[in-house]
């Protein structure tokens, strides 16, 4: 059945693909985006992290959501009723020249459906992004959305006028991709786009390196798999940062009567991350039950902690930097911190490791300060949901 509705002026546009853009994650994890009504009014408008905690807001849009490929989960699959609405490259640009002169927002986040074929459909983004550097002077960031299929000479011009590429793998092989998409070839397409750009930036490091997003839940895999995926990508393509992104039913979809990954999933996912790429451990040290997915009623570090109960507790004084921030509460600054700290003085009690940042009540019962044990007179199962963390990642 076609869909018909009236012509839709370049707002109007903006609201539907600014909408449907929500799905490629570039920021906040979802948890915490739920909870904020600050970007409600303009969805289009997506808070990410900028130096040292600051937000940075991205103008979020597809070029078009008209698309050929018919993936199980997505809004702008070829079979689902809903209206096509496309951008042209100078309408798109001019839009957000006008965001951006009016301080509205601080950089780009620009991606699309493929519409005829992965080239056509990458050409008109390029085209947009080369409105915004030559013809407007544009100088500011610009995360850039590889499509699967699209030429290496297209990726290559892309890569000399963006700051960051991606290429979304949505699932963590073959396997799973065949569940979520009968049109994507997880290893000749997915997988190949990732590799081609992760050459370019060996080349020729982007400014903001390049990432990748996988859709968890939809396809039944399990944390470990995620997991050893993310951290592989790390070691052997240089990943910048790999994006989790939890699934949500879309009426008029074939997933449509899945239920929902929980957020929570999602964010237990990005703490195992921050282990991986920060705090040197390996995918084997995870705490995964026996289903291969991490606890939800704690965070991953500590699990780890309460199994390897043998290595602690450390002696504050006395441990180096990559054994204080195995101990749950202690961050990699806050370790910075005691170890400074401790030139001048040595710690004697929980007040002063306060005073590191440390979350002293989550940290007591791993350590001693001086030789003495603070133990909790409780038990803190420590399933806050820490947003301080974030604050020191960027985009």
């Amino acid at each position: 059945m076609a869909f018909i509705a009236k012509k839709l002026d370049s707002f109007e546009k903006l609201k539907v693909l600014g909408e449907v853009a929500r799905f490629d994650v570039c920021g906040f994890p979802s948890i915490f985006i739920k909870k904020s009504k600050k970007f409600q009014r303009f969805r289009f408008i997506y808070p990410a992290i900028g130096r040292k905690g600051s937000c940075v807001r991205l103008f979020k849009v597809l070029q078009t959501n008209s698309c050929e490929g018919n993936c199980f989960y997505c809004a702008n699959r070829k079979d689902r009723n809903f209206q096509r609405i496309s951008f042209s490259p100078q309408e798109l640009a001019r839009l957000f020249i006008q965001y951006w002169k009016r301080g509205l927002v601080d950089g780009l986040f620009l991606s699309s459906a493929i519409y005829e074929s992965p080239d056509r459909s990458e050409e008109k983004m390029l085209k947009t992004l080369q409105l915004l550097r030559y013809k407007y002077g544009y100088r500011g960031y610009v995360h850039y959305k590889i499509l699967p299929g699209t030429s290496e000479s297209l990726i290559e011009a892309a890569a000399h006028l963006a700051d960051r590429l991606s290429i979304n793998l949505e699932a963590p092989n073959a396997k799973y991709l065949s569940r979520l998409s009968p049109t994507k070839d997880f290893s000749s397409g997915v997988l190949s786009g990732l590799k081609k750009i992760a050459q370019l930036h060996r080349k020729k490091p982007l400014r903001a390196g390049i990432t990748t997003q996988l859709v968890v839940g939809a396809a039944k895999e399990t944390d470990r798999e995620i997991l050893n995926l993310s951290n592989k990508l790390y070691q052997d393509y240089n990943l910048w940062r790999m994006y989790y992104s939890a699934f949500m039913p879309i009426m008029d979809t074939p997933l449509e009567e899945m239920p929902p990954c929980p957020l929570l999933r999602e964010f237990r996912l990005y703490q195992a991350d921050f282990l991986l790429r920060k705090y040197g451990f390996v995918p084997e040290e995870l705490p995964f039950d026996e289903r291969g997915n991490l606890p939800q009623n704690c965070d991953p570090k500590l699990g780890w902690a309460l199994r390897n109960p043998d290595k602690f507790p450390i002696e504050v004084n006395k441990a180096d930097f990559w054994e204080l921030i195995r101990v749950p509460g202690i961050g990699r600054i806050s370790a910075e911190r005691i170890i400074s700290a401790r030139r001048r003085d040595k710690f004697v009690n929980l007040e002063q490791l306060r005073r590191t940042g440390a979350v002293v009540d989550h940290a007591r019962n791993f350590v001693t300060l001086g030789g003495r044990f603070y133990p909790a007179s409780g038990k803190k199962r420590g399933d806050d949901i820490n947003r301080q963390l974030f604050l020191w990642e960027e985009l």
